[in-house]
């Protein structure tokens, strides 16, 4: 019993000397900084950019249902990586006669359809079907190329793209 409380101070003691130490230099940092703020310090920018538009604007929320997919599966990725760490443990197989690692596979094989299930969901919903916003180039983009001429070279394109594609399929 004495050993775990002495085992447990230690980590008590780790981890107050961490947030001392933490502290102790945020505040060091925080007293001998310069502060001298100006209007270009003060300036919102974004990558170096000069902003074009307000902040409050509205946007287009394909881009959550997106963020959302992407942190499902490195949420995924997370939670796979300890199972495959004990996924072949002989030490667990041998003690259990091999269930473990049955059990351990139908878990990782569930975790996975679950998560198959819900990103076909998605699909199927059609919250996947258009990522690009809608909408015009800015206001701001002025071209000197008619539209005519866009049209043409979009046009052209396509056929090639379309007749590519047939000559795959055939």
């Amino acid at each position: 019993m004495a050993t775990e409380q002495a085992a447990f101070l230690e980590i008590l003691q780790f981890i107050a000397a961490a947030l001392l130490l933490v502290g102790v230099g945020s505040w060091l940092t925080s007293l001998l900084r310069l502060q001298r703020p100006n209007s270009a310090k003060l300036h919102t920018y974004e990558s170096g950019e000069e902003p074009t538009e307000s902040a409050w604007k509205r946007f287009n929320t394909c881009f959550y249902v997106i963020a959302i997919v992407f942190i499902i599966f490195e949420i995924e990725t997370v939670l796979l990586y300890p199972w495959a760490t004990v996924w072949a443990d002989p030490v667990l197989n041998e003690a259990t006669e091999g269930l473990w690692a049955t059990y351990t596979t139908l878990s990782a094989v569930l975790f996975v359809a679950l998560l198959v299930l819900g990103f076909a969901y998605t699909w199927r919903k059609g919250h996947l079907a258009n990522i690009s916003p809608p909408g015009s180039p800015p206001s701001y983009f002025i071209s000197k190329v008619p539209k005519a001429r866009y049209d043409r070279v979009n046009d052209r394109y396509a056929s090639i793209t379309d007749k590519a594609a047939t000559q795959t399929n055939n």
